[in-house]
């Protein structure tokens, strides 16, 4: 019985001592806002659908991802963002359309004449110390034609340490591409 017992406490302190302070999970926003102030363009296009952007399995949800040293992505188990990419690229999207188009939409019929902008997240990861944020834009003009298919690629080093400088860093890469997307769009007109 006393064997009983001292093998139950003793096991009763290992598995006090192992047990580790839980993890907080971590949220963050994406936050590339663009200012519609800066709009010297006059003529702005008439109207645009903004549909949410799709994105490619594991790049599509909240967990955060990372790439391994073997190219292998994976999903961190406490940061996430507050929203999964697409909707909060959405935002990011419908907010810079208000320099380029006069009535942004974010669904219509397919029988109303609008230019169509679609996108696609191909990569939004951290690898190592670097971000690496490719999106693709199709935008078509009222009458369904091809206006531009292109895709956008922003790989920069994460200054710091942390994920609130991943997140950051993240924030520049997505404004980047939207102004190399201003001027894709202004080459248009």
């Amino acid at each position: 019985m006393n064997k009983l017992i001292t093998l139950t406490m003793v096991l009763l302190f290992f598995t006090a001592c192992s047990n580790q302070p839980a993890k907080v999970k971590q949220y963050y926003r994406l936050s590339a806002d663009y200012d519609i102030s800066q709009n010297t363009q006059k003529n702005k296009r008439q109207s645009v659908v903004i549909s949410r952007p799709k994105a490619m399995g594991i790049l599509g949800g909240r967990p955060m991802v990372a790439t391994k040293k073997d190219g292998a992505l994976v999903q961190l188990n406490n940061h996430y963002w507050l929203e999964s990419p697409s909707i909060l690229l959405h935002h990011s999207l419908t907010k810079w359309a208000e320099q380029h188009w006069q009535h942004i939409q974010t669904n219509a019929g397919f029988n109303e004449k609008h230019q169509r902008l679609d996108s696609e997240i191909l990569a939004f990861e951290k690898d190592g110390n670097q971000v690496k944020v490719s999106l693709k834009f199709i935008l078509n003009d009222v009458d369904g034609r091809l206006l531009f298919n292109q895709t956008y690629r922003q790989n920069l080093t994460i200054q710091g340490e942390g994920y609130a400088q991943f997140v950051q860093t993240v924030n520049l890469a997505v404004k980047r591409i939207l102004d190399a997307l201003s001027q894709t769009l202004d080459k248009l007109s």
